[in-house]
């Protein structure tokens, strides 16, 4: 152990009652030193001892010089708890048992305790700063009491609040969190509340740390749509205009990939909130998940009337042409593959929603005239074969159609009484569906 001389603790003592002199009078009715000038005066001593100890790094004897200055004038300066972490931390380190450590351990929290209760107002530092660094300090000490880790770490997001937490903070908060959960040690209530609550910390956070946050929820397997109808019905039963429980709800649901009815009421009222293309589409898509295609147009027009991009344009006629099918709406749907092939004419998907569109509206047309729009619908298709050469699948898929419509083709008989001759022109007038083909009879 490295021990100060009497002549260097001495001289410091000495140099320091010199440079206070002057000021004495300050100092000495300084109520933060104690009670009575001596006891001021005695403490400012011991003071400097300790800091001559901590510079000497000899943490028993600064040890010894702290627990006075703790009893006797505990505000003396907050650089004592700032160096009496110091003296605890390298008394961990060099403990040799267990018990050692632990009472190394305790002495710290107790240091940071007392940091707080005399110097927690401290701007920029004070009791919000203090507990989060005690938490930070006995996960790394005491990394298996994990109840005493959420213990501390509630301690500290109670004190800072929510709304101010650092995203750090909050990033290694949630993570701990989610470790508990896989091991059973908190109940999925709990992550799942704790998430809704910090989820607004990450708002204005930096991408980095909102993709963590993120992926650490999503990891968790605490996402059950279930659980989240459970926890969030009655909140919005209660208060279905809350526009941060609505906003947190959607957020949350459209992560676990929900489609339950609480989740498209809660949608549809941040959509009238926050209206945008993305919540358009992903409700577009439930709705067409449920064959709901009424309700999955609107959201498709209303995100096509607001849609500038050519691409993305004829991609959502494409989809409106779908859902027109699903109506049974032959004739708006071939209307919509129409624009799609027009604003994008390397789109052979478009032209296979076209042929679709034509073969639904076909039955229309009784006898010879239904079954000559087939010819149109293969002509289409193989438009969109020659489009899609590059997509085995697709290519696949367009085959087994043409060959589905082919079977449909007028009979060689059908085609003599109607004169038409194999080979030459012919004009459909099916309705709506009309254009000129060739003359295919079916062998």
């Amino acid at each position: 152990m490295k021990r100060i001389s009497f002549r260097s603790v001495l001289m410091t003592s000495i140099a320091l009652l010199g440079s206070l002199s002057v000021s004495a009078q300050a100092y000495l009715s300084d109520p933060r030193y104690g009670d009575t000038p001596e006891e001021r005066e005695k403490n400012v001593l011991t003071l400097n001892f300790f800091n001559d100890a901590c510079n000497a790094r000899n943490y028993d004897q600064a040890a010894v010089y702290l627990k006075q200055l703790l009893s006797a004038s505990p505000k003396a300066s907050v650089n004592m708890y700032i160096r009496g972490a110091t003296i605890y931390k390298n008394r961990i380190a060099a403990a040799e048992t267990e018990e050692a450590k632990k009472v190394a351990i305790d002495s710290l929290m107790l240091i940071y305790d007392l940091r707080a209760e005399n110097f927690g107002t401290m701007s920029g530092k004070g009791e919000d700063y203090i507990r989060q660094m005690k938490v930070r300090d006995y996960r790394q000490y005491m990394p298996h009491d994990r109840d005493g880790i959420r213990k501390l770490f509630k301690e500290a997001v109670d004190v800072t609040g929510y709304d101010k937490l650092p995203s750090d903070f909050a990033l290694l908060y949630f993570n701990d969190l989610v470790d508990d959960y896989k091991s059973d040690a908190i109940e999925a209530d709990l992550l799942l509340d704790e998430y809704d609550k910090l989820s607004p910390v990450f708002a204005q956070a930096p991408q980095d740390q909102q993709d963590s946050f993120n992926a650490l929820f999503v990891s968790s397997g605490a996402a059950d749509c279930d659980k989240l109808d459970a926890m969030y019905g009655p909140k919005f039963a209660e208060n279905p205009n809350d526009a941060d429980l609505i906003a947190r709800a959607y957020n949350m649901m459209s992560r676990a990939d929900c489609k339950s009815d609480l989740y498209l009421q809660i949608a549809e009222a941040y959509y009238a909130q926050n209206p945008s293309s993305a919540v358009a589409i992903r409700l577009a898509t439930i709705f067409e998940s449920k064959k709901e295609y009424a309700d999955a147009l609107k959201y498709l027009n209303e995100t096509l009337a607001k849609e500038t991009d050519p691409i993305e344009k004829s991609n959502l006629y494409i989809r409106i042409a779908a859902s027109e099918i699903g109506s049974g709406r032959a004739q708006a749907a071939a209307q919509a593959a129409k624009q799609a092939a027009q604003l994008n004419p390397e789109s052979g998907i478009a032209y296979i929603f076209l042929a679709q569109a034509y073969g639904v509206g076909a039955s229309s047309c009784p006898g010879f005239q239904g079954q000559a729009v087939y010819w149109l619908v293969c002509d289409v298709l193989q438009k969109a074969r020659e489009l899609l050469a590059d997509d085995p699948n697709q290519v696949a898929s367009v085959d087994s159609q043409l060959a589905s419509y082919r079977a449909g083709f007028p009979s060689v008989e059908d085609c003599f009484f109607n004169g038409a001759e194999e080979g030459s022109s012919y004009t459909v007038n099916c309705g709506w569906i009309s254009g000129t083909t060739t003359v295919r009879p079916r062998r």
